[in-house]
């Protein structure tokens, strides 16, 4: 092995070990007790309600005033706060095969969120709200004294007779509720809830009537003021995918906040398609659809949780302006979903865009327009997802069939002119340009292009990352089993848990598939490397691939290892079966990109020479 390649080596090397100690860092080991962990995450996210900035500027509360506003109902307004002098809170519940939601006068809003076809990490059903607030889609607007008053305190009268609703027999059920803000009761907010329920969301109508007489500055915010609940068992790996968003102007904004405990703001101005918030698998998006919004505002935050845990905290709000004094009448569409590529895109809103991607340009294409639609088709006929994985590796094998074939032939030859290139390199050592030429003649002699061989793995690599993000964050994969030991085909199949952290990679637990990945990557290497001298790679490329794949998605995995185990299989029925004739592969090829170019910078130099000479 020359001087260039030890170098190249070398510097292979160090850029594997910087990606995996940055991986390590991003990667944290599972927690140790479940029942523990959900414990202790309910009890540190006792966080204060993020509002918009507009509501911490006119909240002081070291001069706190009776609010004129008053009402026969018994609320009145101190500083931000409504106290209710005598009603209970009376929880209204509206049920369909898809969720179950549930409203409380207090407020007027939204208390309770549950996803009835999911469950948690736990086996508990997935609930939304985080349960240390009391609820969310509530309204800020200024009173005519100055207060910032927030409606999740005060008290709405329901128009519903039954505390439960079951939208199989009632569908064209409309929840209303009343807030009378005069003593006249002339001045009101009327919120007016329907449903579908057939899809996650639903409608709602806010009814400002007279909003002169006690709101201020003529606008007003609709607010989810705080994170979705945590669902899944590594709440670091889902505050990954936690992020804000606001659709203006045909781009995306978002957030994601990078430092602990330094909040981070947004207040956008300007035609407003939607604001939303998600976490790993599920989203609330806030839709105007009487007209667009007059824009949002974004706050965030994040917060460590126990066992190397973390937690992005969010408010979002949709801030409207109001165009009549008499009557302001604004509409929503209230979408509280699992981030699944199909629902998104049915809106054709480009809700889809905040299904985010590492490296998204690159991968966004290859996930939305060939992995995603050719998953869920074959996914009609097969019920199994790592029958799918398995059918989908077996597809893009024989897709690269004709590069890697290709490829074996170009590794065949060039194993073959390793005496001649032995010798080439001994003869002109002194001389490197001269040696790089005959090495050039010699390829083009015997019908070699040397970068023929990097072809098919340079065309899986944005696949794999693809592959690697869809498995990650697809919600059809979340909780799929395969078989066996293979539970979950979004996280990694653990078979043993390690009572210590491998160094560099920060992980103290053994995967079965990537195991069973990096037996496949040995045997190639065995069965590709015949150099002696290259005998390290043999093992050290499936040992470091091995322990990198250990904390990948055991669907990733599981099609590295199919797909090795198919280019094995080909390997050998190409080398020991059917071996091609050296005539069948020794055809001229027109030189590379690389040939020309060092063609030319021969050539360069050999006119410098003649000059100096």
């Amino acid at each position: 092995m020359d001087k260039k390649s030890i170098l190249g080596f070398v510097v292979i090397g160090i850029i594997l070990i910087m990606w995996m100690v940055w991986t390590s860092k991003m990667q944290k080991p599972p927690q140790e007790n479940q029942q523990k962990q959900k414990t202790e995450i309910i009890d540190t996210t006792k966080q204060k309600n993020i509002l918009p900035e507009v509501q911490e500027k006119s909240v002081n509360q070291d001069s706190v005033k009776m609010s004129a506003i008053d009402n026969e109902f018994g609320v009145y307004f101190t500083g931000n706060t409504a106290v209710t002098k005598s009603e209970p809170e009376k929880i209204i519940t509206v049920e369909s095969d898809l969720y179950k939601f549930e409203f409380s006068n207090i407020g007027g809003s939204l208390k309770r969120v549950y996803m009835k076809q999911f469950k948690t990490w736990d086996g508990l059903e997935v609930q939304l709200i985080d349960w240390n607030k009391k609820s969310e889609l509530n309204l800020l607007f200024t009173s005519k004294d100055g207060k910032m008053i927030n409606t999740k305190d005060l008290l709405f009268f329901g128009n519903s007779k039954s505390d439960n609703i079951d939208l199989n027999k009632s569908e064209n059920f409309i929840l209303k509720y009343t807030l009378s803000l005069s003593s006249d009761t002339t001045a009101k907010i009327i919120k007016s809830y329907t449903f579908s329920k057939e899809k996650y969301e639903f409608d709602v109508s806010y009814d400002f009537i007279k909003p002169s007489v006690f709101i201020l500055d003529n606008k007003y915010q609709l607010l989810w003021g705080s994170a979705l609940n945590l669902t899944e068992y590594r709440s670091d790996e889902e505050a990954q995918f936690s992020e804000a968003f606001a659709y203006m102007g045909g781009e995306l904004e978002e957030m994601q906040p990078s430092d602990y405990d330094k909040e981070v703001k947004q207040d956008l101005n300007g035609n407003t398609d939607y604001v939303s918030t998600r976490n790993k698998y599920f989203g609330v998006y806030l839709i105007p659809t009487s007209r667009k919004g007059d824009g949002a505002y974004l706050t965030g935050n994040k917060m460590h949780l126990p066992h190397e845990g973390q937690k992005n905290l969010f408010s979002i709000a949709a801030k409207m302006d109001i165009k009549n004094d008499a009557l302001e009448q604004s509409k929503f569409r209230i979408l509280i979903t699992p981030i699944d590529y199909k629902i998104l895109n049915a809106y054709d809103m480009n809700l889809e865009q905040t299904m985010r991607f590492s490296l998204d340009f690159i991968v966004r294409p290859i996930a939305q327009y060939m992995i995603l639609p050719f998953f869920n088709f074959l996914h009609l006929f097969i019920p199994n997802w790592g029958l799918v994985i398995i059918v989908f590796s077996i597809a893009l094998k024989i897709l690269l069939n004709p590069l890697t074939k290709k490829q074996m032939q170009s590794m065949r030859r060039m194993s073959s002119l390793n005496p001649k290139m032995t010798a080439i390199r001994e003869k002109y050592k002194d001389n490197p340009q001269e040696m790089n030429a005959k090495i050039m003649n010699l390829y083009k002699e015997e019908g070699i292009n040397p970068a023929s061989g990097c072809l098919p793995l340079l065309l899986q690599l944005p696949i794999l990352y693809a592959l690697f993000a869809v498995f990650r964050s697809t919600i059809e994969l979340r909780q799929a089993s395969f078989m066996l030991w293979i539970t979950d085909l979004s996280a990694p199949d653990i078979i043993l848990q390690l009572p210590f952290k491998i160094p560099l990679f920060g992980i103290d637990f053994i995967s079965g598939l990537a195991t069973l990945m990096g037996i496949t990557m040995f045997i190639q290497q065995k069965m590709t490397v015949t150099d002696p001298k290259q005998k390290a790679l043999v093992y050290m490329m499936p040992v470091m691939m091995t322990l990198l794949f250990f904390s990948f998605p055991s669907g990733l995995n599981l099609y590295y290892f199919m797909f090795n185990l198919l280019s094995i299989a080909q390997q050998y029925y190409t080398t020991k079966i059917n071996p091609p004739k050296d005539d069948e592969i020794k055809k001229p090829v027109k030189p590379s990109f690389m040939q020309k170019m060092m063609q030319r910078m021969q050539e360069s130099q050999k006119q410098i020479n003649k000059r100096r000479r």
